[in-house]
């Protein structure tokens, strides 16, 4: 889920110890998922440009979405219905087309 991918630049670090927001943890899918679209300099700026998007950013406020992000739930992740909602957005739609079209 992309929710996994637009983990808080604070929890998230690179190899060099810089925040990386779009690095997180999770099971081996979200981690290939993760590999593939950080592989893709396009996708990567889409993903980033979600960043500011106020949907986005009620998400990485959320206590419970973060812990389930963190953990790797994607049960719980699947059934946020902020995720959802993010789903329909234009911009993760295209990801996720994109994406599924690999």
């Amino acid at each position: 889920m992309l929710g996994a991918v637009l983990a808080h630049p604070a929890t998230a670090q690179d190899g060099a110890g810089a925040s990386d927001p779009l690095a997180g943890g999770g099971n081996a899918a979200v981690q290939a998922l993760q590999a593939q679209m950080l592989a893709d300099p396009a996708t990567r700026e889409r993903v980033l440009s979600l960043q500011d998007d106020p949907a986005v950013q009620q998400i990485l406020k959320d206590p419970a979405t973060m812990q389930a992000l963190r953990a790797g739930d994607l049960g719980a992740l699947l059934a946020d219905p902020k995720l959802r909602a993010l789903a329909a957005h234009p911009t993760v739609r295209g990801i996720i087309a994109e994406q599924q079209s690999r």
